[in-house]
């Protein structure tokens, strides 16, 4: 046993027959990881399985309401920038109190490697590091090299599973050779397939909704966390080139996010405010992307882009940087790809091809949605198996 490990009765939490599994993460607002969190935790077995979600802020977020009225909890920790020794204590603290935990599944990247030897510590037997992108926003310099290699090797000392929502982000935390071990799978980012089987049904209502009554006029749609990550100042410079041709177009924007508020700015400036809608946060994502004649997602990287996968569950061509995985076309036609490095008007020119595309029907989207494993059903019965002890296969 580990030095450290907190033997039978120390641990003052109430344990239940339930499986309890402790989610580390930022915070429950919307976003890939997010989203696939809630898509795992409305459709477990909730009779069988618990879900806490150790959140590193002291502020309410958009998903902690649901969780709750899932039976779920919500257990606060201090961000790590505010000390590892206090961080360390709040962990710790938190396992005894709300504890004991079949399984730690961490989100947080490269912390995920100090996350899991506490895990491993405090005596948690499955212990799940999860890799949901191909980088971790911070720039490359001799400290953040040195603190990359550490926490993968924690990672890689401490997991009892390695998992990643695409080869690319599998190979970004856990190394390019990371095939090799055993305990790296590819889990990709699967989503509940019933809300979109409705909505070819419901286009127009759907674009009434959003103030789109034209048919003729063409709508586009991005969703995500206003940072750099998603380029947006791009995505409205590309919006501007395509609106110069066609004043009729529309753009809504789907988030929120540090850099809303200077996005917001450029669209006055370029006096595109009657044509660029902002919407916040939102929970009626499907019926936002039932509505679109094309979806753009112009990413400066993807762990996946599960936003993507819901898209084209919408029937929505999509167009893309060249830097989102291949794992996340469903090999439909509704994918087109550009590179980062053309210039906005070729992306309006591919804006255009997207307000001319037809779209497949509902039957063959769900099959390519079954087929690549983005069914959200056979997903949570695979992590299921894994959160009580079992493998994969």
């Amino acid at each position: 046993m580990t030095s450290g490990t907190i033997r039978p009765g120390r641990n003052t939490g109430t344990k239940t027959d339930k499986i309890k599994v402790l989610h580390v993460v930022g915070k429950m607002h919307p976003g890939g990881i997010e989203t696939l969190l809630m898509n795992l935790y409305r459709n477990t077995d909730r009779d069988r399985y618990e879900y806490h979600f150790a959140v590193q802020t002291e502020e309410d977020a958009f998903y902690d309401d649901e969780i709750r009225a899932l039976g779920g909890t919500i257990v606060r920790q201090p961000h790590p920038q505010k000390g590892l020794r206090r961080f360390r204590a709040a962990f710790e603290n938190n396992v005894r109190r709300y504890g004991p935990y079949d399984a730690v599944h961490s989100h947080i990247f490269g912390f995920s490697g100090y996350v899991l030897k506490l895990a491993e510590n405090l005596g948690i037997p499955v212990r799940i590091s999860h890799s949901h992108n191909t980088h971790d926003s911070r720039r490359t310099s001799l400290a953040r090299k040195i603190y990359r290699a550490y926490m993968r090797r924690l990672i890689l000392r401490h997991s009892t599973a390695m998992l990643g929502c695409s080869r690319a982000a599998c190979q970004s935390l856990f190394g390019t050779d990371c095939w090799r071990d055993g305990r790296v799978r590819v889990f990709p980012n699967a989503i509940q397939l019933s809300p979109y089987e409705s909505l070819p049904a419901k286009r127009e209502e759907l674009r009434r909704r959003l103030g789109a009554e034209d048919p003729t006029a063409p709508l586009f749609g991005h969703i995500g966390r206003f940072s750099e990550q998603k380029n947006h100042a791009f995505l409205i410079e590309a919006f501007a080139a395509f609106a110069a041709k066609r004043p009729d177009a529309r753009l809504v924007l789907v988030g929120d996010g540090p850099l809303r508020a200077s996005i917001e700015r450029t669209v006055q400036e370029r006096g595109l405010a009657k044509q660029v809608s902002f919407l916040g946060l939102r929970k009626d994502v499907p019926e936002i992307l039932g509505a679109l004649d094309g979806f753009v997602l112009p990413s400066l990287y993807e762990g996946l882009g599960i936003v993507l996968i819901e898209a084209q569950a919408a029937g929505v061509p999509c167009l893309v940087s060249d830097r989102v995985p291949e794992e996340a076309d469903l090999k439909l036609g509704m994918v087109d790809k550009l590179p980062l490095e053309a210039p906005a008007e070729r992306w309006a020119e591919g804006m255009s091809k997207l307000a001319a595309a037809a779209s497949p029907d509902w039957a063959a989207v769900r099959d390519a949605l079954i087929r690549h494993e983005y069914d959200i059903t056979g997903s949570v019965r695979r992590l299921e198996r894994v959160y009580a002890g079992g493998s994969f296969d």
